[in-house]
């Protein structure tokens, strides 16, 4: 399944790093059948033509005691989009923000370690300039959750 100039090794090399990015470039080497060095050459060309974006560690937030995620749905003031997007990325509890159709204007997810926590960051929310409303709704419980964009 190669796509958008990319060819079948940079497609496999892809979908390794996304299972376990913390293989060496030996290990990923004897599973794609080229060399450690093609592997190291190949991922930083991903790397710099902007396929992967940056290599992370996937941490549990439970772990940590983040134990309380919400999506916050905002209806802005058009005109201050730039404004209201600024405020919110400064948030360290906010985690994604999408600017989506429909009634909404914005969802955010946030994640936070208890209520009181929540309340905080709501009512920092609702201060910022250019929120109308918002609505939120706590996350009983993540069904499915995953960061992988090739199968």
């Amino acid at each position: 399944m190669a796509s958008r100039g990319l060819d079948e090794i940079d497609v496999k090399l892809l979908e390794i790093l996304q299972e376990n990015a913390d293989l060496t470039y030996a290990e990923i080497a004897k599973a794609v059948g080229v060399s450690p060095s093609t592997v190291y050459m190949r991922i930083k060309r991903l790397k710099e033509r902007g396929y992967i974006r940056k290599i992370v560690a996937l941490v549990d937030p439970e772990q940590l005691g983040y134990r309380l995620r919400a999506l916050v749905f905002m209806r802005i003031d058009v005109r201050k989009f730039s404004k209201v997007v600024e405020a919110l990325s400064s948030v360290p509890q906010v985690r994604s923000i999408h600017d989506v159709t429909g009634e909404w204007s914005l969802v955010c997810s946030v994640l936070v370690r208890d209520h009181a926590e929540l309340s905080r960051v709501l009512d920092l929310m609702g201060t910022i300039d250019g929120v109308v409303n918002t609505s939120t709704l706590v996350v009983l419980r993540t069904i499915k959750e995953d960061s992988k964009v090739l199968p």
